[in-house]
């Protein structure tokens, strides 16, 4: 087992390289990254990686319903972490832009998301302690919505339940058009939660699980203390 910070050089790696092949490929690549105190050291080492960050395109797979600049915000944080240094000319989709309107926000939000690459790059998921992804949690009255893969939705607000604040998420469905699924998580409790979704045969109470059980985007796990 590596430390954090190997692990992270070599999720480095790894996501620097499917962008540039995508960049090589397509001319323009896409990265979707999750918020939380998980990917924070991670972003700083990603946004020193050489590449034409001017190509790549980076949105969320969640976001909080909140103001710009709110310090819960996931989008501030990867302002302030991910688009500096070399990554500072990367084309940012943020998916709050009418705060104080939420149904007019969604469809804001569906129309920019519009501008990514598809299928995505790069998804990086995160993984909370109750087994939530990107904001599908267990509790949430949307869940079903959010992980059915007939669902022509690309983005659907939610309500966690059992966490603050309304939140916009991406569906299940597209989160696996993506040419690379990661999740990134540390800890013990992280590593219990995983081991029991993988025990299971529905996304409740985990619903990590719908994303290692399928087989349209394998998942890599990148788990360690």
């Amino acid at each position: 087992m590596g430390s954090r910070e190997d692990l992270e050089e070599q999720l480095v790696a790894g996501i620097a390289d499917a962008l540039k092949m995508d960049i090589d490929e397509r001319g323009k690549a896409s990265l979707l990254v999750s918020g939380g105190s998980t990917p924070k050291d991670l972003f700083q080492k990603l946004s020193e990686a050489d590449l034409d960050w001017s190509k790549v395109f980076i949105s969320l797979v969640d976001e909080r319903f909140l103001p710009d600049g709110h310090k819960d915000q996931n989008g501030t944080m990867v302002k302030s972490l991910l688009l500096q240094n070399q990554a500072a000319d990367a084309q940012f989709v943020p998916l709050v832009n009418k705060a104080d309107d939420l149904k007019a926000n969604l469809h804001q939000a569906k129309e920019d998301v519009k501008q990514l690459p598809r299928p995505f790059t790069v998804v990086i998921l995160g993984m909370g302690g109750d087994g939530h992804t990107a904001s599908l949690f267990p509790q949430a009255p949307q869940l079903d919505l959010g992980m059915d893969l007939d669902s022509k939705e690309d983005l659907i607000m939610t309500e966690p339940i059992t966490a603050p604040y309304e939140r916009i998420t991406f569906t299940r469905k597209a989160l696996l058009d993506t040419r690379h699924l990661v999740l990134h998580c540390y800890g013990a409790d992280k590593k219990e939660v995983l081991n029991e979704a993988m025990r299971q045969k529905t996304y409740r109470p985990y619903p990590i699980e719908a994303f290692l059980h399928q087989d349209l985007a394998p998942l890599e796990v990148h788990w360690t203390e």
